[in-house]
């Protein structure tokens, strides 16, 4: 009782942030009679114009609803049981290509200078697996808490069948007839989808004079890229549409999704062609886009026509989106660098620099991840229990012209005090973008991050150092591009923390389409 009657008699606490003087017109008088003011030195912003800029989490990703209920319509029209064995045969397909080829193997003129190789090193007393790590691979030193993911070609066994069950699989592709397409739509439209809303509507964001009325799809599928333009930029921002693939039924798909778009968002101008040409009439377009494209092709001189046919017909911005595995991100990679070479385009994502890639020729990748909603017919395709799926992807976005150089240090105007989104926009260039997901401890942030000066370091945030930054950092996402200075910089190469693989990272796996364990065959799939 005594206690409770010294709690009421007590006075009451009261907490103000105060205004800063001169807003309204005056200092603020702090004293009050009957209680204790207690004061902060300086309130504390929540969120920052840069951090708002830089953001690239997005949330859940959903399909248009139109697109779903077409989609559901073409899945109904579909024997179930062709659907669930198709999409199995597409799943060890994309698997298959996943794979690391072993270091050797195979009958190719690389190959046999590898061989030649193996044996030399060990004449001079070294292991084939030692002399892959010592020459692809310089061996670091893990810090506390983290192991050294080490990825050598050869020491992995390839994957087996979930087709055949026990078959090891071989590098190979699917040819999309009528079931494949059906399969493709019900299980992998919607993660492709999500995947192309995060990334055009980055570029949105970035690139505010970008405003794509021609696009130019290479290997549309079922036309995901158009869906993610327009609800990027607007249902009537593009006129024309130009889709390449070489199944006449992905082609056929297409356009009886672009015939059951609602009034106003169908383009003006929609075509199809089967192959891609270096000449074809009409072609350049303000935005061309390969999405999960590149992987497919057979050689890399293949790719490397391809990207530099692609380039040709980009006006304004090239997109490449592939898969979260490591040999798709070198894939994407390759490309940039590539298209670097060429001359007369920079870097707008997601590198902050025109620098070679950091993880060139370390066990790690640039990769990110995008969770999306999976409509009722992809948990059917896909046997899942699960409605929502972690899509992992590499990706690169080229634009014309000479980098962009950062706005000069002025003030704003008088009056005022956010930054514009043009300013925003140059200065983004040059900020770090985090390549992992953080991890957020009590009292401090850590983060790795890739820089402009084209290294991949681990930074360090603290309440004590700085509030703001520190509140923004426990704010942060996988992905996004952070504008503060840390407390502490540890240079790097880049490794996998001991919390297991991120979503994508998986080496021997659909590589970023969400297959689950409970994708496997089941009990009605093996009878």
């Amino acid at each position: 009782m005594a206690l409770a009657v010294r709690r009421l008699c007590t006075a009451r606490v009261l907490r103000v942030n105060p205004a800063p003087d001169g807003l309204w017109g005056a200092p603020l008088d702090t004293s009050m009679d009957g209680a204790r003011l207690q004061t902060a030195a300086a309130p504390v912003l929540r969120g920052t114009d840069e951090v708002r800029f830089g953001r690239k989490y997005m949330g859940l990703a959903v399909l248009p609803e139109w697109a779903g209920a077409a989609i559901g319509r073409l899945v109904e029209r579909t024997d179930k049981r062709a659907l669930r064995y198709d999409y199995l045969r597409m799943v060890d397909a994309l698997r298959s290509t996943g794979h690391v080829t072993p270091r050797g193997k195979g009958g190719g003129r690389e190959a046999r200078r590898q061989r030649r190789e193996d044996r030399a090193a060990q004449r001079g007393g070294k292991s084939r697996a030692a002399a892959a790590e010592e020459a692809r691979i310089s061996v670091p030193r893990a810090l506390a808490g983290e192991r050294v993911q080490m990825v050598v070609p050869g020491e992995r066994p390839p994957p087996r069948s979930l087709v055949r069950p026990g078959a090891l699989l071989r590098p190979h592709t699917v040819e999309y007839g009528p079931g494949e397409a059906a399969a493709f739509v019900a299980a992998f439209a919607p993660g492709t989808y999500g995947v192309l809303l995060n990334v055009f509507s980055e570029a949105a964001r970035r690139l505010p004079g970008l405003r794509p009325r021609a696009v130019l799809d290479f290997g549309c599928g079922p036309g995901t890229a158009l869906w993610a333009a327009q609800a990027a930029w607007g249902p009537a921002a593009v006129a024309r549409y130009a889709g390449i693939d070489v199944s006449e039924a992905m082609i056929r798909c297409a356009q009886d999704l672009i015939a059951a778009m609602p009034a106003g968002r169908a383009p003006a101008a929609a075509e199809f062609l089967r192959y891609l040409a270096p000449d074809l009439p009409g072609a350049r377009s303000d935005l061309v886009v390969a999405a999960f494209a590149l992987s497919e092709l057979p050689s890399d001189a293949a790719r490397r026509t391809t990207v530099e046919t692609l380039w040709g017909y980009a006006a304004d911005t090239l997109v490449l989106v592939d898969r979260g595995t490591p040999r798709a991100a070198q894939m994407v990679s390759e490309a940039r660098d590539q298209l670097l070479a060429l001359g007369g385009c920079h870097t707008v994502a997601p590198f902050p620099s025109d620098g070679p890639d950091p993880t060139a020729g370390t066990p790690a990748w640039i990769h990110f991840s995008q969770r999306t909603q999976r409509p009722q017919f992809t948990m059917r395709t896909k046997h899942s229990k699960s409605n929502i799926e972690d899509v992992g992807y590499s990706y690169v976005v080229m634009r014309r012209g000479p980098r962009p150089l950062p706005p000069d240090d002025d003030p704003p105007p008088p009056g005022q005090r956010r930054k514009s989104p043009e300013r925003l926009a140059r200065e983004a260039y040059d900020w770090p973008r985090i390549v992992h997901p953080p991890m957020k401890r009590k009292g401090h942030v850590v983060a790795d991050v890739c820089t402009r000066e084209g290294r991949i370091e681990r930074w360090t945030f603290t309440k004590s150092h700085c509030r703001q930054a520190y509140r923004d950092a426990r704010k942060a996402s996988w992905g996004d591009l952070f504008p503060h200075a840390p407390m502490s910089v540890v240079l790097r190469p880049y490794y996998e923390p001991l919390g297991g693989p991120v979503a994508g990272a998986e080496s021997d796996d659909v590589g970023g389409f969400g297959f689950d364990d409970d994708d496997g065959p089941s009990k009605r799939d093996r009878s």
